[in-house]
């Protein structure tokens, strides 16, 4: 009877596997829709998946090896930033993958995967937004390097040179300069006093 409810218990804690091979997960617009629980796939687990729960602040891993639960939780400030990846690097899959990346690999999550790279950099840019980690470009090396200067949570834009001023306008006298000066309100006109009016009747 104990063994049917335990089996009844991981059941319920460890749904099916997913069939779909890609990952699409919905970014929540509240911020009460948070943390996110899905499935990841893990080779080296019990039927070689692991449950993730994903928060604005931790990440936590569950999986199982020979029944054994474990358990890790890493604050998101461990995780290193968002990268692009092929899912088949050496192949000629054009599959690419969203990844959240740690510098222990068993630790970096997929957040995204698709057969196409349709949209793949609006995705990039959206998760990036939200959990306020940086966009990283992998090198041929396979070192990665932000995709975006940044300061904090802020990404910061290439600064623009000054146009260069050019063409025929480019000597014409400032219209500053080109103002009429303030005079007074008889425009400079004569007044005179204490004189008798001539009128010229017919």
């Amino acid at each position: 009877m104990r063994q049917q409810m335990a089996k009844a218990q991981m059941a319920e804690a460890w749904p099916p596997v997913a069939t779909c091979p890609y990952v699409a997960l919905e970014r929540p617009a509240a911020p009460e829709a948070w943390p996110l629980v899905f499935q990841s796939l893990d080779p080296g687990a019990d039927r070689g998946v692991r449950l993730i729960e994903l928060g604005l602040d931790r990440v936590v891993l569950r999986r199982r090896v020979a029944g054994v639960p474990m358990k890790l939780d890493r604050p998101l400030a461990d995780y290193e930033g968002l990268a692009v990846a092929l899912l088949d690097p050496e192949g000629d899959d054009e599959g690419v993958a969203i990844v959240l990346v740690h510098a222990d690999p068993a630790l970096s999550v997929t957040l995204y995967s698709a057969p196409h790279i349709d949209d793949v950099v609006a995705e990039w840019r959206g998760w990036s937004e939200t959990l306020g980690l940086p966009m990283l470009v992998t090198e041929a090396d396979g070192t990665r390097r932000p995709a975006y200067a940044r300061i904090g949570r802020l990404t910061v834009a290439e600064i623009k040179a000054r146009r260069p001023r050019r063409g025929p306008l480019k000597h014409r006298r400032p219209s500053v300069y080109r103002r009429r000066a303030a005079g007074s309100s008889l425009g400079g006109l004569t007044v005179h006093r204490g004189e008798r009016e001539l009128i010229a009747r017919d």
